[in-house]
């Protein structure tokens, strides 16, 4: 069983859980649009299609455009997008389980091994957090969004967090 202020934790922590959930799974759909931006215009203008159509162009376009899908390229590898994708996705993954366990909880704080319980799902934090320290971009704004997004989805303003 709970007390009250290890009840009040549980929903501070379900709510950041949930935060987090969202906040992840933005990242990984924005490094994912961007990676199909990057792909899709490699692509194209390294196609045949584009060299027709830059063919009859002066001399600096076509090669201008190949440093262009180079420097694309280069900037996708460095920034290993598809790394970040996995880690986003599996850090929105975590979060959203935490999330989970956190609600079973708030809905059971009177069980017998609520505490127990309670600890555990701490526990499962420790990975995620860690990871995302090193992996995850610290965007406060887009942090910042996804906070207000959650209190609006449990009716609750800023200052009653």
């Amino acid at each position: 069983m709970l007390n009250e202020f290890q009840i009040n934790k549980v929903w501070e922590n379900m709510l950041n859980a949930e935060t987090r959930a969202l906040y992840f799974g933005d990242l990984a759909t924005r490094y994912t649009r961007r990676k199909q931006w990057i792909t899709g215009l490699s692509f194209f203008l390294s196609s045949g299609a584009a060299a027709t159509i830059i063919g009859k162009s002066p001399g600096a376009i076509p090669v201008t455009l190949s440093l262009l899908v180079a420097g694309l390229t280069a900037y996708s590898m460095a920034l290993n997008l598809d790394g970040k994708i996995i880690a986003m996705a599996r850090f929105h993954s975590a979060w959203s389980r935490i999330a989970s366990e956190y609600d079973r909880l708030w809905n059971h704080a009177y069980d017998p091994d609520a505490e127990l319980r309670f600890e555990r799902i701490i526990e499962q934090e420790r990975e995620p957090s860690e990871l995302a320290t090193t992996e995850a971009p610290n965007d406060q704004r887009l942090l910042g969004k996804w906070q207000h997004r959650v209190f609006d989805m449990y009716h609750l303003n800023a200052g009653n967090g």
